[in-house]
């Protein structure tokens, strides 16, 4: 039923705009769920055929879905950080002029490169932390302190501390890194003295993307569904967010949306049901800051795929129009 908009969205988006560098939040809409569901495990597919690293996201299951930072620990807990960190630790290898493949399994770089090419360990290991620092601690893009834990963890992984983590360390390390936030007290002989909440989630989130760029993917696409969950209701008939509840995350989603540009190569989908929309009182509209930057007043007989808002109910049957207006 989608076949046109998958291609239309790899084809824009994917090997196109967000390929270039550009980032997007799009709001998608449809009351059937399971056609949801499987339009964006088909557009997963396809990120991650282009290169593209990709969190899927279920809203009704993120305990305070409504707090960014439990999102992005959400988002984390998708994401093979460990296997970041290796494969960025073979790309520090090639730029420092050796193959990562001739590295036997089990050994560090350091150890191999001093065992069989000769290397001085005190003069190898300097010059492997000075790569690491340029691309971590030079990069604009990733906060200090994410950069403090990645350097850490990825210079273990090449041997070039002078003192190996243990693995309690290194389950500390990535324990921060997923915001999962360990006590302070452990973690200042890392030299982290903060930890990842609501007013710093979305550094960490650019952070993120810019460590999977190093390690060779286009980019991040991060699909968050069921978002529908913010109207819910428990038992007793009392809503699961309050008002409260709802305007932090509306908050949180028009910051992200305005501050867009600070992103590069991420694309974020927020997919919901028509309620979201209908209702004045609990939904987007309840919140205008976020809504007058997602509504379109111009409508048309064809649905505008740039749209960042686009009612997927409309695709079907539907001829398509790809008039720039409206969006990127």
């Amino acid at each position: 039923m989608y076949a046109s908009f998958v291609d239309f969205f790899r084809e824009e988006y994917l090997e196109g705009f967000i390929k270039a560098g550009g980032s997007k939040i799009k709001f998608y809409m449809s009351d059937r769920p399971e056609l949801r569901a499987e339009l964006f495990r088909e557009l997963a597919r396809q990120a991650a055929g282009c290169g593209y690293a990709v969190a899927q996201v279920d809203a009704a299951a993120v305990t305070k879905m409504h707090l960014i930072n439990n999102l992005y620990q959400a988002i984390t807990s998708e994401l093979d950080l460990e296997g970041y960190l290796r494969s960025y630790a073979r790309r520090v290898i090639e730029q420092l002029g050796y193959a990562p493949d001739e590295v036997p399994a089990g050994k560090t770089f350091v150890d191999w490169a001093v065992e069989v090419h000769g290397r001085v360990p005190e003069r190898l290991r300097p010059e492997t932390r000075s790569v690491l620092e340029r691309d971590l601690f030079r990069n604009q893009a990733i906060t200090r302190a994410f950069a403090t834990a990645v350097m850490q963890l990825a210079a273990d992984e090449l041997g070039a501390l002078e003192r190996k983590l243990n693995p309690e360390d290194k389950e500390l390390l990535y324990a921060w890194l997923k915001g999962e936030n360990p006590r302070l007290s452990e973690l200042r002989r890392f030299h982290l003295f903060t930890r990842i909440d609501r007013y710093n989630a979305r550094l960490f989130l650019r952070s993120l993307v810019e460590l999977v760029r190093l390690t060779g993917y286009q980019g991040l696409l991060v699909v968050v569904d069921n978002l529908d969950v913010l109207l819910a209701r428990r038992e007793t008939g009392r809503l699961l967010y309050g008002r409260a509840a709802r305007e932090e995350f509306y908050e949180s989603v028009r910051q992200l949306v305005d501050g867009i540009d600070a992103l590069h190569h991420f694309m974020g989908i927020l997919g919901f049901g028509r309620e979201l929309v209908d209702d004045d009182k609990l939904g987007f509209k309840s919140y205008s800051a976020l809504w007058m930057r997602i509504q379109c007043e111009i409508t048309g007989s064809r649905p505008n795929l740039f749209r960042d808002f686009l009612d997927l109910d409309r695709l079907s049957g539907a001829s398509y129009s790809v008039s720039s207006s409206g969006g990127s």
